[in-house]
């Protein structure tokens, strides 16, 4: 059975990537009837548009004020602004993912380029082999949900963002995904282990936990907060294990904080993306 679903896995794989140029066929088709006002007037649209006082509200509060407000707060001014920019940047991504917006996959390039650099800085190794998924992940992110919204007809098409086309885990799924998580997690472990890290599997529990929630992410699974959430709360504990304090290291204040905005807006993502799994 086990090999059987492997061939069945494989065989999607394939028939995936060889859909790929009549896909992008199809989607430059799509750009180039919407011209360039188009395309730059859809952007914005999905950057800005259809988005109540209150979601505005909470996109300042949470992506401006509350990081911009704990630096001057705990240090009486702005002594990172590089980690400040990331986590700006890193929570208007989450946010944007939340409400359903292709547009997250820009800020998250931008997110995770920088975050890449001071993980590496860290010496995070976890971190950066995610960091580099992620930023590999952001294209293809792109493609498969704009692939999804050409491919669809429905009504809701007019009104709705991406998250008309979220779907939730069904027993297969779980078993697939759960396997994902164990087998990323000792692979990464152990190779983390060859090069002398101090914490091999500790650092490797985001490996599993960031490829899984950015492959349900890419696929329009709710259960991609599931994931985010597991995310952030490790991503937390490494943080707090590097030493944090605001004072010798001020990246630390903005990066916790920063994923302490991750963990509420991935409870947020859950509720909106299980109210969108029931229309």
């Amino acid at each position: 059975m086990i090999i059987e679903k492997t061939k069945n896995f494989v065989m999607n794989f394939v028939n995936e990537c060889k859909d790929v140029p009549a896909s992008m066929a199809k989607l430059s088709a799509k750009a180039k009837e919407m011209g360039l006002k188009g395309v730059a007037k859809a952007t914005f649209d999905d950057l800005f548009a259809n988005r109540s006082f209150l979601q505005w509200l909470y996109l300042i509060t949470l992506s401006f004020i509350i990081p911009i407000g704990m630096e001057f707060w705990v240090n009486g001014r702005i002594k990172d602004p590089i980690s400040l920019l990331t986590s700006i940047t890193g929570i208007i991504c989450v946010i944007l993912v939340a409400e359903g917006r292709a547009t997250n996959y820009f800020f998250g390039l931008i997110t995770n380029t920088i975050y890449l650099i001071l993980s590496i800085k860290s010496a995070f190794y976890g971190e950066v082999a995610t960091m580099i998924y992620f930023i590999a992940m952001q294209p293809i992110g792109l493609y498969a949900w704009l692939k999804a919204s050409v491919n669809d007809t429905s009504e809701s098409k007019k009104t709705d963002n991406f998250t008309r086309e979220a779907k939730k885990f069904t027993l297969k799924d779980w078993i697939k995904y759960i396997v994902i998580n164990v087998i990323v997690w000792q692979v990464m472990g152990h190779a983390y282990k060859s090069i002398h890290s101090n914490s091999p599997f500790r650092d490797s529990i985001t490996d599993a936990t960031n490829f899984s929630g950015q492959l349900a992410q890419t696929s329009m699974y709710r259960e991609q907060w599931i994931f985010w959430i597991l995310t952030n709360v490790f991503s937390m504990y490494l943080w707090f294990g590097n030493g944090f304090n605001a004072n010798t290291n001020p990246a630390n204040l903005s990066i916790m904080v920063m994923y302490l905005v991750y963990t509420i807006n991935s409870i947020v993502g859950w509720i909106q993306w299980s109210k969108a799994t029931k229309k």
